[in-house]
């Protein structure tokens, strides 16, 4: 019933779910507290301590089709948005506001992307459900956690039965009639691995009478997460505000 990656071992030692969440939460109040350059220098924080934490986190960034939705939002913003002030770029006069809101909208959709990836990657459904159970709602965090978990199986899911149809020639001809069948087998994959889960929750009697919650302990590897990231960003604040 746990993530595969769950509490994954790194040189700095175990994760707990008090590091996954500390993580999804800074990260997310860094892309609203950060502007320009210090935003760049957030995603390259985020980024190194999403691979330290699951390193197939960043494998996204390995994708074109990543790449090009980056480049979408960018270009998109560059042409609703005009300004008097333009940049030459490739012989074409692109407004400075558009490209600068652009280019901001992209690096912040790539921190959100790499933070709940990790998130997704580290977490898992005991440590959700324990973690909600100190507040009485044991129910809440088990939906989540597999909500959670079942982020990483879609994903696989999608690229394997993408691939088997590619080599098949599905897409040459009814290309609808094979996005459907690609839906299709992504759905009953997750409803069959979402079944697995509640089975293997009612072999362990849950939802019977309220479990005993044992306390989640900081790891050494969360302690580490939270001073480092405390002091990168507040130092990164700092300097921000005193360069405005």
């Amino acid at each position: 019933m746990e993530n595969a990656e769950a509490r994954p071992r790194v040189g700095l030692g175990d994760w707990s779910i008090w590091g996954s969440v500390f993580f999804l939460v800074s990260s997310l109040a860094a892309t609203m507290a950060l502007r320009g350059g210090w935003a760049l220098l957030g995603l390259a924080y985020v980024a190194a301590w999403a691979s330290l934490m699951s390193p197939t986190a960043v494998h996204s960034l390995k994708r074109r089709r990543f790449w090009f939705f980056l480049v979408s939002v960018t270009v998109i913003s560059v042409l609703a948005m005009g300004g008097e002030e333009t940049v030459a770029i490739a012989g074409l006069n692109l407004s400075k506001v558009g490209l600068s809101a652009g280019f901001g909208m992209a690096v912040r959709a790539t921190t959100i992307i790499l933070a709940t990836t990790a998130f997704a990657r580290t977490a898992s459904i005991g440590g959700l459900s324990a973690l909600f159970a100190r507040l009485g709602v044991t129910e809440i965090g088990f939906l989540l956690g597999i909500a959670v978990n079942l982020v990483p199986l879609i994903q696989r899911t999608a690229s394997s039965a993408l691939v088997a149809m590619q080599l098949r020639g599905g897409f040459r001809r009814k290309r609808l009639e094979a996005v459907k069948r690609l839906v299709v087998t992504i759905l009953v994959n997750t409803l069959r691995h979402s079944e697995d889960i509640v089975c293997a929750a009612e072999a362990r009697a849950f939802g019977g009478a309220p479990p005993s919650v044992e306390p989640v302990a900081l790891t050494r590897a969360d302690r580490v997460l939270m001073i480092a990231s405390v002091v990168f960003y507040g130092v990164v604040v700092l300097l921000q505000v005193a360069t405005a």
